[in-house]
């Protein structure tokens, strides 16, 4: 190997590159012979075999000569020389690799490159053979098959033939003259208080419900419109909603709406 002097680097490493911390500063060799490069490169070898994924460092070496620069890192244990996997054609990247590419002069290995082990498929001599799934007679997958679809196809008529839900209770509507009486009888401004965050409901003796919301200064919000008509829910008169719902008419100023009170307002 021809004499030469290279400025060498080393990241993350102590001073001989046997020991890896991300501690280190950085430590700056401005002549490095081939010698000492060699051990350098060697001193990594054996840091990179105790590395784990658990390690924050992430040490290289870096190489530079009068014409080239070249960076040497870890990866999987291993020495990785960057930049030059297609030179390599998949060999590892030894000492000796990378040193014959850098001086260009034949660099032996001081250790044989670690063989890869191929996986082999072949079952183990002490593994399980396969368990073979228990045998269902033919006319039982059948029979299992149509009752299975029996049932899923009565529920899914079920679930299309059945009423809707309602949370109004059980109810009866008026003929329309006394469902106008109870309309007139009820007509009204109701709140369930005079502050901000109350509500306020308009029956009208059409039977149209405006619902509000009080907002900040009395200032109506979240304004809706329902339509009502008189009927008889559980003996007691009240306005089924076209929710439908029923508002309860407790008494001649008092009715409940969605789980509310209100009280007629009177200005």
């Amino acid at each position: 190997m021809p004499a030469a002097t290279y400025s060498v680097t080393l990241h993350h490493l102590s001073s001989d590159a046997k020991m890896v911390n991300h501690a280190y500063p950085e430590v700056q060799l401005p002549t490095v012979s081939n010698s000492q490069l060699r051990d350098l490169l060697y001193g990594l070898s054996n840091a990179a075999e105790r590395l784990t994924i658990y390690e924050p460092a992430s040490p290289e070496i870096r190489i530079k000569t009068d014409r080239d620069a070249y960076v040497v890192r870890t990866r999987y244990r291993r020495l990785f020389f960057v930049g030059h996997e297609t030179i390599l054609r998949g060999e590892e990247h030894t000492v000796g690799h990378i040193l014959t590419e850098i001086t260009g002069a034949v660099e032996p290995d001081k250790i044989a490159p670690r063989p890869v082990r191929p996986t082999s498929s072949a079952p183990m001599a002490h593994s399980r053979p396969p368990i073979q799934a228990e045998r269902v007679p033919r006319w039982a997958k059948i029979a299992s098959m149509s009752v299975l679809i029996v049932g899923f196809n009565g529920t899914a008529v079920w679930m299309l033939m059945r009423p809707p839900a309602t949370l109004a209770p059980h109810y009866e509507l008026l003929p329309d003259a006394e469902s106008k009486v109870v309309l007139t009888r009820a007509a009204g401004e109701y709140r369930t208080g005079s502050q901000e965050g109350d509500r306020r409901l308009m029956i009208g003796v059409d039977g149209t419900l405006r619902l509000a919301k009080f907002g900040a200064g009395l200032a109506l919000t979240d304004e809706g419109a329902r339509t009502a008509r008189g009927g008889l829910a559980q003996g007691r008169t009240v306005l089924v909603t076209n929710d439908p719902y029923v508002l309860a008419i407790r008494d001649a100023d008092t009715v409940v709406l969605y789980g509310s009170t209100y009280h007629r307002h009177n200005p």
